[in-house]
């Protein structure tokens, strides 16, 4: 096959290696964003999550759906941050509450501020050994997820409290150089134990655990996942042993063969690398009304332009589709949510959800029913309505990285935007 050739050629260019690291820094990543996985690894990943084994490194815990704060302390006062500019320079109290004072949303303000305040309260009690350990007088900040019942987002929770992820240390120029995922649960031990985790309106709590139990269907399920592997993996002739990142480029290779096939084998790579990497240095596009006249340069300008986002949702969806899918199956066989009554805000989101598009599909305007057409679409395509568990997802920890399984968290979010903003 042309494009196995040209792959195998590229592959032996050391002088030009191909991009194998998907994601942008930081984001947590679903497992199909790291091409770097094999497809052995997406097998195992299917069996142990159906059999209720997600903890390969660490306990599972949950992924909630509230607002991202960021605290430290510095110089015996607790300080916050929400990016990395306020990493560099913390905010202290009277600085976050000026921050939010005003908002657009007096729930969104009253979030903040009463969290802040609690959190300036209530850190400060940890003996200052500990603090030095764990803050480094500011360089390293809690990460954490407020959850407040009066202020939801797609989730309700019927509790208010600030759940710590973990650390995140600086260089102390606010550029995130390393994490401590394990300090969430042993500062808001330490802080328990102290009596200091309780504050005025928000009370303080380690990642949430979930309990996992194999699927009832577990062979039927586990077969059809794995089918679904192998499905994608006979595309390209490949096996269990090769990177994700294989079909992927393969898939590129075919596409640009298809659409550009009078370009040479260093243009061909230099799309490839734009389009499955984003690296535009590698290629210059603008360099292309020279070596090929405007003419044709403006076709691939115009691909470049209009139709690859297009092409990588088409390329990415396959293994979206099987791992959201495969989340929400997992997704039912958990419990112990933060949410205190799982049951009725799972019954909440169908309901709201069915009624709001039909409403929709019945009054609203094109744009929005064909998004909201859309959005339905892949939900049926990972279980449906009827799959909607009351989470943003689970995270586990696999060789090293730490992944998400959102299941249908991802569709009702779009449909939530839509419904509410017209989005």
């Amino acid at each position: 096959m042309k494009h196995i050739k040209l792959f195998e050629q590229w592959l032996t260019d050391k002088s030009q290696p191909l991009l194998l690291e998907g994601g942008a820094a930081g984001h947590m990543k679903h497992p199909f964003d790291n091409k770097n996985l094999t497809f052995g690894d997406f097998k195992n990943l299917i069996n142990s999550g159906l059999s209720g084994e997600l903890n390969f490194e660490e306990a599972p815990t949950e992924k909630t759906d509230g607002q991202n704060l960021f605290a430290t302390i510095q110089d015996g006062k607790v300080k916050f941050a929400r990016n990395q500019g306020e990493m560099r320079s913390p905010l202290d109290l009277q600085g976050i509450n000026q921050k939010f004072e005003g908002h657009a949303s007096k729930l969104v303000q009253d979030t903040f501020q009463f969290a802040a305040a609690d959190l300036a309260n209530l850190l400060i009690k940890l003996p200052v050994k500990t603090q030095d350990a764990v803050f480094d007088n500011g360089k390293n900040f809690m990460n954490m997820e407020l959850i407040y019942s009066k202020n939801p987002n797609v989730i309700h929770y019927d509790i208010d409290v600030i759940q710590f992820h973990g650390i995140k240390k600086t260089d102390g120029d606010g550029k995130i150089i390393g994490d401590d995922p394990s300090a969430a649960k042993k500062v808001a031990g330490v802080l328990k134990k102290l009596k200091s985790d309780i504050g005025k309106t928000f009370t303080i709590i380690p990642p949430k655990v979930l309990a996992l139990r194999k699927d009832i269907n577990f062979d039927a399920n586990t077969a059809k996942f794995i089918k679904k592997v192998e499905d994608l993996k006979n595309v390209y002739n490949l096996t269990d042993a090769d990177e994700v990142s294989k079909y992927h480029e393969m898939w590129w290779i075919d596409q640009i063969e298809a659409t550009f096939p009078e370009l040479s084998q260093d243009q061909k790579k230099g799309l490839l690398l734009r389009w499955a990497y984003g690296d535009k240095k590698t290629l210059n596009i603008r360099a292309l009304d020279k070596d090929l006249g405007k003419e044709k340069a403006a076709i691939i300008k115009k691909f470049d332009k209009e139709d690859v986002k297009k092409k990588q949702k088409e390329n990415i969806r396959p293994f979206e589709d099987l791992f959201l899918e495969l989340g929400s199956v997992i997704l039912k066989n958990a419990s112990n949510f933060v949410a205190a009554n799982p049951t009725k805000e799972m019954q909440r989101l169908h309901k709201e959800i069915k009624a709001a598009a039909a409403g929709i599909k019945k009054s609203g305007d094109l744009s929005q029913i064909e998004k909201v057409t859309k959005e339905l679409e892949r939900l049926d395509r990972i279980g449906g309505v009827e799959s909607i568990i009351p989470t943003e997802g689970l995270v586990f920890k696999y060789k090293g990285t730490t992944y998400k399984l959102t299941g249908t968290f991802a569709a009702i979010n779009q449909l939530m935007g839509i419904m509410r903003y017209g989005r």
